[in-house]
């Protein structure tokens, strides 16, 4: 189900009710300039400099006026054209930096990596709780492997669960080492929220920086 949450509405709020303040301070200006050239003494009248300065602030704050309209306009259509194009994203199966991933349509899958050929490699699945919910052997050799468990491999987890992969390999010398984990996911939110965009994969978070590869529509 597409899913884009944005939390511009504040920030665009924000900037007309600034601009309606500043649309206030022009037209009390405006009063206050007119009545004090009604009042002015005519033996004395209003000093020529200070009527300039009153006049250049006057247009200045005309300026920040429009200013603020156009920059608000500009923020909504920014808003609007990048809620378009995330909203491509929604749906898609993404490769992302993390040893987290989510149970989703009844299965998890990470990818475990040896810098070098191993004696054994052992992979631990834990959930939320630190529980070990599975644990196996894994591939000894050189480069990139896939994990992919289900439900049914796994013990007393549910559809949604964010389970995190262990893999440490041992070397013929006896030497341990950890394995660098990715996790697999598919995205259905991006989210917007206070200027920070991030996806979401169930109840996972995943920050779109970590995000190593789209895989299209899973």
């Amino acid at each position: 189900m597409t899913s884009v949450t944005a939390t511009t509405a504040t920030t665009t709020a924000a900037a007309a009710a600034s601009s309606s303040a500043l649309a206030i301070d022009m037209d009390e200006f405006l009063g206050v300039l007119v009545t004090q050239l009604q009042n002015q003494n005519p033996l004395e009248p209003t000093d020529v400099s200070e009527f300039t300065s009153q006049l250049v602030g006057y247009a200045q704050l005309g300026q920040q006026t429009a200013m603020n309209d156009t920059l608000t306009s500009l923020s909504s259509s920014l808003t609007s054209m990048f809620t378009t194009q995330s909203a491509a994203f929604v749906g898609q199966k993404v490769e992302y930096e993390s040893a987290m991933a989510p149970v989703q349509n009844g299965a998890a899958s990470w990818t475990y990596t040896l810098d070098g050929a191993a004696a054994s490699t052992a992979l631990v699945v834990t959930n939320q709780d630190g529980d070990v919910v599975w644990n196996g052997t894994g591939d000894t050799a050189s480069g990139e492997h896939g994990l992919s468990l289900s439900l049914s491999d796994m013990s007393g987890v549910a559809e949604g669960d964010i389970l995190t992969l262990t893999s440490v390999s041992t070397d013929a010398d006896n030497a341990s080492v950890s394995n660098a984990v990715t996790a697999f996911a598919t995205l259905n939110a991006v989210l917007f929220a206070d200027g920070v965009t991030s996806y979401q994969a169930g109840d996972a978070i995943i920050d779109p920086s970590a995000v190593l590869a789209f895989y299209g529509q899973a």
